[in-house]
C-alpha cells in the first residue's frame, strides 16, 4: 500500500490514510482545513500525466465534473496540481464498492441488481442530457454504495480523460484501448470518434451480468481474448443458466443492452428507464430479443 505524500503537498488538505490503490490512482482519505469536512483525495500516478496537455485535460474534465448535482453521482469539489502531483478532491461515501461485494458474497440477488441498474441508469441519464458526458469505464469498481444504501457513481467524466491519456502516452498507440477489457464496449474497442451514451449502455449491461452471476461476460480468457470476444461471433450464456432467480424480462434488457452493433442497443437512457419502469409493473418490454450472434449474451426466448 502507499505512504502518505509530504504533509505540505496538498494545500487545505490534511491527508489522514490510504483508502485504496488502483493503476491509474491512489485514493486517500483527508479532511479539508477550511471546511473542516471529511473528503476522499484521488492522486493519480505519473504514467497518466505525463504531458501539460495531459494536465490541463485532467483539471478541465476534473472541474466539469464539480458541476454534477445527483444523489447517485461521487461530488467533485475541487482540483489541483503541485510538485507534480495531480488530483481532485472527493465526497467521501462511507461504504464499499461493488468489486469488493463480489469479492465477499460472489453475486447479487436480483432485487438489490434492479437497484444498482435504476441508479445508474438515473445518474448516467442526467450526465448525458445535461453534459452530454460518458463514462467510458463502467464497473464494479466504479460503483459504490454509502452508509445509507446508496448507490453512487464514481469517476464519471474523469476515466475518459485518464484513458485517453494512458492511450496516447502508449508507446504504440495505435494498438491501445480504453477501458476496462471485460466490460468494454465493441464501440470504444474499435474506437470510434463519436462515442455517446450507447457504449456506456453496454458496459453497464456487462456490469449487471456480472453482478447478478457472479461471472464476467468471457471468462478464462486474456485481455486480448476477451476484447475480441467482445466483437467477434462470441456470446455468453444466457444469465438464467448461472442465476434461475433472473426474472425473463431482465435476461432480455440484458440481451439488448449488450448488442454488439450499438444500432442495436437501446438508443437512450430515456428508453432503458422506460423499460426498467416496464419491468417492475409487469408489462412488456420495448426491447424484443435479439438474434444468436447480435448480442454478448444469449437469450433464450422460450423460457
Amino acid at each position: 500500500m502507499a505512504d502518505l505524500p509530504p504533509a505540505d503537498i496538498f494545500p487545505n488538505l490534511v491527508l489522514e490514510a490510504v483508502l485504496g490503490e488502483g493503476g491509474t490512482a491512489t485514493v486517500y482519505r483527508a479532511r479539508q482545513l477550511s471546511t473542516g469536512r471529511e473528503v476522499a483525495v484521488k492522486v493519480l500516478k505519473e504514467d497518466f500525466v505525463r504531458t501539460a496537455e495531459d494536465v490541463e485535460r485532467f483539471h478541465n474534465e476534473a472541474k466539469a465534473c464539480a458541476r454534477f448535482q445527483h444523489r447517485n453521482i461521487v461530488r467533485v469539489y475541487d482540483t489541483g496540481e503541485k510538485a507534480g502531483f495531480s488530483y481532485f478532491v472527493m465526497e467521501w461515501v462511507r461504504g464499499y464498492t461493488f468489486a469488493s461485494y463480489l469479492a465477499r458474497k460472489g453475486h447479487l440477488d436480483v432485487d438489490d441488481g434492479l437497484i444498482i441498474l435504476e441508479s445508474v441508469t438515473d445518474a448516467l441519464q442526467y450526465a448525458w442530457q445535461r453534459f452530454r458526458v460518458v463514462h467510458c469505464d463502467l464497473k464494479p469498481d466504479n460503483l459504490m454504495v454509502d452508509a445509507d444504501g446508496t448507490v453512487k457513481v464514481m469517476d464519471l467524466g474523469i476515466s475518459r480523460s485518464v484513458l485517453t491519456a494512458a492511450k496516447e502516452g502508449a508507446a504504440d498507440s495505435a494498438g491501445e484501448i480504453m477501458g476496462t477489457p471485460a466490460y468494454m464496449s465493441p464501440d470504444q474497442i474499435y474506437d470510434l470518434p463519436d462515442l455517446d451514451c450507447r457504449a456506456d449502455i453496454y458496459s453497464l449491461g456487462a456490469t449487471l451480468y456480472h453482478l447478478l452471476t457472479g461471472h464476467i461476460l468471457f471468462p478464462g480468457k486474456t485481455d486480448q481474448q476477451v476484447v475480441d470476444a467482445h466483437i467477434g461471433p462470441n456470446f455468453a450464456r444466457d444469465p438464467r443458466v448461472l442465476m434461475p432467480a433472473i426474472p425473463r424480462p431482465l435476461a432480455l434488457m440484458l440481451n439488448r443492452m449488450l448488442a454488439k452493433d450499438r444500432t442495436l442497443r437501446y438508443p437512450n437512457w430515456e428508453t432503458l428507464a422506460a423499460d426498467i419502469a416496464h419491468l417492475y409493473a409487469g408489462e412488456p418490454l420495448l426491447a424484443t430479443p435479439l438474434k444468436p450472434g447480435e448480442s454478448s449474451v444469449s437469450f433464450t426466448a422460450e423460457w
